[in-house]
């Protein structure tokens, strides 16, 4: 067997090794969740999620792609028809359409919501409101807010 085969077996292995299924607080298999930040626009949102892989994981993703990862980070935000627009090695982007219910005449409401895990800091803003929150497993209580002007 040749050396670069006999490194590419042993990153595998290694990867398989670590507790992929494994959630612990901020952390779900080699991810460790830093933020999230939730900006909504008429019914719609855009989530954003900063996090850190375990090292050498970033080696691993180049050689077999994001796939593993974007279910992982979805899993974490555990929004329905999440749409993910960007997923890279430290930072990903989603869009859900319909995150919020129309109430008519430019009103809507964003529901309480339960991530899949505990983000350390959880952040959502809508034209007019704004929240934090530290520690976060889920957004507790929903909130009404206006859209944009036809």
């Amino acid at each position: 067997m040749r050396w670069p085969l006999r490194v590419l077996l042993v990153l595998l292995l290694i990867g398989l090794a670590l507790p992929v299924l494994a959630i612990d607080g901020n952390k779900i298999g080699y991810i460790s969740f830093e933020q999230v930040r939730i900006q909504l626009h008429n019914g719609n949102a855009r989530v954003e999620v900063d996090y850190t892989l375990d090292p050498g994981m970033n080696l691993i993703i180049l050689l077999f792609g994001v796939g593993d990862l974007e279910k992982k980070v979805e899993r974490s935000l555990n929004f329905p028809s999440l749409k993910a627009e960007e997923v890279g090695p430290s930072h990903a982007v989603f869009t859900v359409e319909g995150a919020s219910e129309n109430y008519g005449d430019r009103t809507y409401w964003f529901p309480a919501h339960s991530f899949g895990i505990t983000f350390p800091q959880v952040k959502v803003k809508a034209p007019g409101y704004s929240v934090s929150y530290t520690r976060a497993r889920a957004i507790p209580k929903g909130f009404g807010y206006f859209g944009d002007m036809p």
